[in-house]
């Protein structure tokens, strides 16, 4: 004859718990990615909005030799790609330097860097 299966009350309910954790799980490593993204997109657009910067004031310096003017080109294409001018020169040679930086979307709890850098340098040569 058939055999009766019996279900032991300790295990009612153990496969909504099981699910519970494994949402959990999925969510913490997806909020974990988004914060190694946010901060891997920030330093990639501060970098990049660096060497554009340095580029545009080198070749600023070398069309009017005013080192002001060409640190105010690099800030309005910094501002452009969506990063802040943190720092600008050009010396007498015509090699811009120039620092920018983003800030850091997706941090987690406060936690690391509010912002991410970029430098370059770019002149003749």
């Amino acid at each position: 004859m058939g055999r009766r299966v019996r279900r032991c009350r300790d295990e009612s309910g153990s496969a909504t718990v099981l699910a519970l954790g494994v949402i959990v799980a999925v969510l913490t490593v997806t909020i974990g990615g988004l914060a190694v993204l946010g901060v891997l997109r920030a330093a990639h657009v501060a970098r990049s909005s660096a060497d554009l910067a340095a580029l545009a004031a080198a070749g600023d310096f070398q069309q009017h030799a005013d080192p002001v003017r060409a640190c105010a080109r690099a800030r309005r294409v910094a501002r452009g790609q969506a990063a802040r001018l943190v720092g600008c020169s050009v010396d007498v040679g015509g090699i811009a330097s120039v620092t920018t930086s983003v800030p850091i979307s997706h941090r987690l709890a406060g936690v690391g860097p509010e912002v991410a850098e970029g430098q370059a340098l770019a002149g003749p040569g």
